[in-house]
């Protein structure tokens, strides 16, 4: 009699322990959920892109082929207004450098000579964006502001080399897709410790149109221009 009582208790203590095993971790969820239950407030923006630019000037299309340049992008902002309608005033600096083949100005065939471009584009942008609901998965928004683009154009070696900038406008638009819904946990202890409200990735096309410099006082247009599409995805953090 005593071993059955004996078993018996030993049984009830083995469901017990995993009861309190099974519920343990929903507790713990529980209890962050509640101690990181409000989100701290936006002021900055920090992105990083990379994606692909096109030139629409022929002149660089003949010498360096019309295929998209590979660009790299770094972009930070301030978040004036974050409540439904978000909005941030940003400043990029955008990295391209590809090579190409010297023309003959006779033929306009390619030389032997090689070629390369390094150009700089940057840019202060507006964004508005829709973000009405709390932790909305997708953000659209769109925006304008200047571009400037500091270029130089040297031969390989210790060829020449010419420098030079063109001022002018962009027009974007895109997505941010929230990630901190992957992970929500993980998310409210990052903007508890470090801050970091959301992150996102992000996807975006821009229309440059950049062709004007100041010559003896006024603007002009003949040269180079630097207008074209890009189209950039990276990860976006508010914080």
């Amino acid at each position: 009699m005593q071993a059955v009582t004996f078993t018996r208790a030993l049984v009830g203590a083995a469901l017990l322990a995993l009861l309190s095993c099974v519920a343990a971790p929903g507790a713990v969820q529980a209890a962050e959920a509640e101690e990181y239950d409000s989100e701290s407030p936006k002021w900055f923006t920090t992105s990083l892109s990379f994606g692909a630019f096109w030139v629409n000037d022929a002149n660089i299309q003949a010498t360096y082929t019309d295929s998209g340049k590979f660009m790299s992008k770094l972009t930070m902002g301030f978040v004036p207004w974050s409540r439904y309608v978000h909005t941030e005033v940003n400043l990029g600096l955008g990295f391209l450098q590809f090579p190409g083949k010297a023309q003959f100005i006779s033929s306009g065939a390619a030389s032997a000579d090689s070629v390369m471009m390094t150009m700089l584009p940057l840019s202060l942008d507006v964004l508005v964006g829709i973000d009405i609901a709390e932790e909305q998965p997708v953000v659209p928004y769109g925006g304008a502001g200047l571009a400037w683009t500091l270029w130089r154009e040297n031969e390989t070696g210790d060829g020449e080399q010419w420098v030079g900038d063109r001022l002018g406008w962009s027009a974007f638009f895109g997505l941010g897709l929230l990630l901190d819904r992957l992970e929500p946990a993980r998310a409210a202890r990052d903007d508890a410790k470090a801050g970091i409200n959301d992150s996102y990735v992000t996807i975006e096309g821009r229309y440059s149109k950049v062709e004007n410099q100041m010559r003896d006082g006024e603007w002009q247009t003949d040269g180079l221009s630097f207008s074209g599409w890009g189209l950039q995805i990276g990860l976006k953090l508010a914080y």
